[in-house]
Parts: structure tokens; C-alpha cells; sequence
């Protein structure tokens, strides 16, 4: 099983993106009735464009001049001084001299080895810290004036490649939100991040340089922020950063869409089990065959993607996430909520409904031959936790498609028995940062609960309606 597919099935939501079959736009020019599901995760590179987020090494001019274009790479303002060409060497980037061509001189050798220390001929300045990409697509009126900010979910991808431009447009647009604003003379900006995984602080300190950013834009009256999941955290957490030192007189609205505020419930047994299985690849009896070889890397590097900073801040009861949890919680706390800018807060959870699932635990066997195995064949158990997945809240079904992902292995692990549920992903009670009173305003709660990020037409006009209210 390729890496990516493996990606898709342990931290997926699968829920079919699909509109309704009623094509109706309203006023808005929104399809009535549309639905779609945000998704978490890379698509097939065979299906996606290939599209890489490295940090530009561009000096500060080159920084510059990129700023003018459609997407603006966003960065610190604190430089590091680096030196282009040394005295003695080849500048930086230059071709290195061709085999033959004369060495350095007798003279010269000298004198060099008589004055050891280095003469920089050529110094340049670079960001010290980069942080993402901001993607500008103007409204009607082209012209930069009414910006909202959509920040990026949490986006999954072992193998590397970036929420591309597109896709993220793609998924913003279901339904016809990214036209509608457009058309309306909003100015949206997809803001992705460069290093999502170094954690909720690092990122928000991108989202308030973007907002530096576009307030040095001359014509802009006010800027809106929309954040999608983990987004809604980085967005929180950057605003009222800014708002405890000085105004957000320039800030317009805040939405946060399904955020997980207090957490989101990834099950503790399905990481516990990816770690026991990868203990268990018998490297003796299997040894260094290609498909040995790319099961252990597949689970080394899924291992490794569950233990990033963000993701232990973000997931409940995760093994060794303890300290990075509690620190931010902690910052949150301290931080509060945004007081003085208009907020939205947008839910999947019901308002109290469960997700409807067994009240008494469930639990998914898988049995692994003694070929591949250390130990002989051996049985590993998955058990739900009915006192967290059971609440309200955007669903995921973790469980089912771990059970789907061992069935599917190439590699011979046998379920025995596979069982799965959806189970609350980020509830409802997380979304709104533990109480409805921390906002202006709370959308209107789903009558069901819904997969976590998905954006329904109620919800897409909701954001419409919202924006339409409070930026001028």
C-alpha cells in the first residue's frame, strides 16, 4: 500500500464530497443545497497537482518583488545576514571553474596562507523565519480593499506535498463561496502554512505577519479571518495575541469553523497499535526484501507524523503529548477569547445529540502470522472509548478505517475480526472553546452531526450573510 493511501485511510474523514441534486443559486449565487467536505488530507499524486512547500532562498529585494505578485510568501521581519561570496571562493551559485582552467597562484597561496581570515565581497539578507504562502485572488473590482483571510485546516501528507493553491481553492469554493465573495468585491486570501507541524504559537505568528502585511497595503479598510480547524485555533490565538498589546481597529470579523479549541479525539488505541505494530516487523525473519523494507518505512513514517508538535497539542490523550498539550492549553487560557472584533463560531456537532454509537465498548482484533511477526502470530485489540466518542460533535470513523487499512496491506497482517464507528473527531463543545458564550454568535446547530469540516449551503451563507454584516 502506498504511503499516501495509508495517509488517507489512518487520518481521512471519508465522507464523499456531493452536491445535491437540486442545482438551485440563490442571490448569493451559492448552490443551494451543495455539500462538501473539507478533506484533511493529500490526494493521490496521480491526482493532484505536484506542488512542493519549500522556503524560497530569496534575498530581501528577491522577498520583495515575489510580494507583488498573486502569492505573497509570508516571513519574519528579523533577518540573518549571509554572506554571497567569500574572498578567495566562487560567488554563491556561480558555475565552478572547468577542469584545466589555471589554480590559484604561487603568489597568491602566499599571501593567503600569510592572512588566513576570510573577506565577505558580497553580503545579502534573508528572512529569518518563513511561514507560509498567502494566495490573492481579487474581487470583482480588482482592486485590494476588502480582504478575507481563510486559514488553512490541518492538512495531511507523509509523503511532502502541499495543500496545493488549487485544491485549497477547490475546497473553499464548493457550493460557490469563493465566486460569491468575489463577485461581491471580498478579496480572499488562502492562507497555507510552510511548517504546520511546529505548532499552534509558530503558525499564528505567521497569520499576524500576514496581517502586517496587508495593512501596509495602501486602500485596504478592513480585514476579515476565517479559520478552518486547526486554522480557527491559529487564528485565535494570533488576534488575541495582537489585541492584548494594541487595537484590532483594522481586523473586521472572525469565524471559526469547526475549530478544536479544547482538543480533537484521535483514539489513543489506534496510535498505541501503529507503535506495536512497527515493534513487531520481523526484521529477522523478513529481512531487507522491498516489501519488508516499505511496510517498516510506511509505519515509521506515519509514527513519525503522529508525534509532531501540533498534532500532541491538538489530540487528546496522545502518548507522549502530555507536556505539549497542557503548555497550550495553558497560553489559550491565558490568552482568552477575542473581545472586541465581532465573532462566528461554526460547529458540525449537534447541540447535544450523540453520535448514536454502542454505549459499551467495541473492539476491532487483528491477527499477525508468525512469518512477518516476532513471537509467532499474535492478536492486537483496537478499543473504542465510548465516554468521548459517543458525544456530540463533527465525526470521524478513525476506527473503521484503520480496520480497511490493515485489511488492504499488501503485506500479510490478517483481521480476524475488524468492527469500526464513527466517533466524535473535534466535538461540539471543543468548537465553541467550551462554552457558546465565548462568541457573539453561534450558527446554527446542525440537527445531526455532521463529518467533521464539512461545509453545507446553511453554513456557506451563514459566512456570506456574516461578512455581508460586519466588513464595510
Amino acid at each position: 500500500m502506498k504511503i499516501k493511501t495509508i495517509t488517507m485511510a489512518l487520518l481521512a474523514i471519508s465522507v464523499n464530497s456531493a452536491y445535491a441534486q437540486n442545482l438551485e443559486v440563490d442571490e448569493y449565487g451559492l448552490t443551494v443545497g451543495a455539500s462538501h467536505t473539507i478533506s484533511m488530507f493529500g490526494k493521490d499524486a496521480q491526482n493532484a497537482e505536484k506542488e512542493r512547500l519549500t522556503t524560497p532562498f530569496k534575498s530581501l529585494a528577491a522577498q520583495r518583488m515575489a510580494s507583488t505578485s498573486s502569492t505573497w510568501y509570508i516571513s519574519s521581519t528579523e533577518m540573518n545576514r549571509v554572506c554571497e561570496w567569500w574572498d578567495g571562493e566562487d560567488p554563491r551559485g556561480a558555475d565552478p571553474q572547468p577542469s584545466g582552467a589555471a589554480s590559484m597562484s604561487e603568489s597568491d597561496a602566499q599571501e593567503f596562507a600569510i592572512t588566513p581570515q576570510r573577506t565577505c565581497r558580497l553580503w545579502s539578507e534573508y528572512p529569518r523565519y518563513f511561514y507560509g504562502y498567502a494566495d490573492v485572488y481579487m474581487g470583482n473590482d480588482n482592486r485590494l480593499n476588502k480582504p478575507v483571510v481563510v486559514v488553512q485546516p490541518y492538512h495531511v501528507d507523509i509523503s511532502d506535498a502541499s495543500y496545493t493553491k488549487q485544491a485549497f481553492y477547490n475546497d473553499v469554493n464548493s457550493g460557490g463561496l469563493m465566486s460569491s465573495l468575489r463577485n461581491a468585491g471580498y478579496d480572499v486570501i488562502l492562507y497555507r502554512y510552510r511548517s504546520q507541524d511546529k505548532g499552534i504559537e509558530y503558525n499564528a505568528d505567521g497569520v499576524k505577519r500576514l496581517l502586517e502585511v496587508i495593512n501596509s497595503k495602501s486602500g485596504v479598510s478592513s480585514t476579515s479571518f476565517v479559520g478552518l480547524s486547526m486554522g480557527g485555533v491559529v487564528t485565535r490565538f494570533a488576534l488575541r495575541e495582537i489585541e492584548k498589546t494594541r487595537s484590532l481597529n483594522n481586523v473586521a470579523t472572525f469565524i471559526s469553523f469547526d475549530a478544536p479549541h479544547l482538543g480533537a479525539n484521535f483514539p489513543r488505541s489506534i496510535l498505541d497499535n501503529t507503535n506495536r505494530l512497527l515493534d513487531k516487523v520481523d526484521s529477522s525473519l523478513c529481512g531487507l526484501s522491498g516489501t519488508c523494507r516499505e511496510a517498516r518505512r510506511q509505519l515509521q513514517a506515519i509514527q513519525a507524523k503522529l508525534n509532531t508538535k501540533t498534532f500532541k497539542e491538538l489530540i487528546m490523550d496522545t502518548p507522549s503529548g502530555a507536556s505539549d498539550r497542557s503548555a497550550l492549553l495553558s497560553k489559550l487560557a491565558s490568552l482568552g477569547h477575542v473581545q472586541t472584533v465581532p465573532t462566528l463560531a461554526i460547529t458540525n456537532g449537534a447541540q447535544s445529540r450523540t453520535q448514536g454509537a454502542p454505549s459499551s465498548i467495541m473492539t476491532s482484533h487483528f491477527k499477525l502470522h508468525r512469518k512477518w511477526y516476532n513471537g509467532g502470530s499474535k492478536y492486537f485489540k483496537v478499543h473504542t472509548k465510548p465516554s468521548v466518542d459517543n458525544t456530540a460533535g463533527g465525526y470521524a470513523n478513525f476506527y473503521q478505517v484503520f480496520s480497511d487499512l490493515i485489511a488492504e496491506q499488501k503485506h500479510p497482517i490478517t483481521p480476524y475480526v475488524t468492527k469500526g464507528q464513527k466517533h466524535s473527531f473535534v466535538s461540539t463543545r471543543s468548537a465553541l472553546a467550551g462554552s457558546a458564550n465565548y462568541w457573539d454568535e453561534v450558527a446554527a446547530y446542525p440537527s445531526n452531526n455532521e463529518a467533521h469540516m464539512t461545509l453545507t449551503y446553511t453554513k456557506a451563507r451563514k459566512i456570506r450573510e456574516w461578512l455581508d454584516r460586519y466588513q464595510n
